[in-house]
């Protein structure tokens, strides 16, 4: 993940013109290409199963947290695949370096997330937990970070068209509901460390804990410390 960092780093000192103009070109060329894609990619009906919906909602709402499973596959093609593949490890470094308090963006709700890609990188695998419901957590995402949605999911097959990859798709939220209903596969069993507890419960439990152990604080950290309790 490093290594083509270095390199970056390294040409940028050694041949900073050369290296600048090559980057414009690379970036000119991968708009272009984008942009062709964006526009010729096959629009895929997403029919609403009233009976599929009906039997993941019977698998939801027996605890605060849920869960979400889908999976799809990767529109074809080289230029899609790559452009999942550098996406996904942009966020993997987010998520280890940058939003590593509990949140992703600006939502807090959020306990686990995986993506996994099978096949032979053909198809990708999403799971993921949450605090409160389904319409409630595809909310916080359409409404805070829906360019991130369409950053990651646009590379699927049967996603809302998008433009310059960040924009529309999810803002067309009936579309965009069909295609995460599609895709989404029901599931037997999942696993939480903490039933009954969101994640402010778990926050508000860590902030509790600290607090038994320090000796320091003052006056206005004791109070906001008991008011946790």
């Amino acid at each position: 993940m490093l290594l083509p960092l270095l390199l970056a780093a390294v040409c940028l000192t050694l041949f900073p013109v050369i290296t600048i103009a090559l980057l414009a070109i690379a970036v000119l060329l991968f708009v272009v290409a984008l942009r062709r894609h964006e526009q010729t990619d096959p629009i895929v009906h997403q029919p609403y199963e009233l009976e599929k919906v009906a039997q993941l909602r019977e698998g939801e709402d027996h605890d605060v947290t849920n869960q979400y499973t889908a999976m799809g596959s990767i529109k074809p093609g080289r230029f899609r695949l790559w452009t999942v593949l550098a996406i996904t490890c942009l966020i993997d470094w987010i998520a280890r370096h940058i939003c590593t308090r509990g949140t992703l963006g600006r939502i807090a709700t959020i306990h686990s997330a995986h993506w996994v890609f099978i096949d032979q990188y053909r198809r990708g695998f999403f799971c993921t937990s949450y605090d409160g419901t389904h319409e409630a957590y595809m909310d916080d995402f359409i409404n805070k970070v829906g360019w991130g949605l369409n950053l990651l999911f646009s590379n699927g097959v049967g996603y809302p068209k998008t433009s310059w990859l960040i924009q529309g798709g999810s803002d067309n939220e009936q579309k965009f509901e069909y295609y995460i209903f599609r895709h989404q596969i029901p599931v037997d069993v999942w696993y939480k460390a903490y039933p009954g507890l969101t994640g402010f419960d778990l926050l508000r439990n860590s902030l509790i804990r600290d607090g038994l152990t320090r000796s320091d604080m003052t006056d206005d950290e004791v109070r906001e410390w008991l008011n946790l309790i």
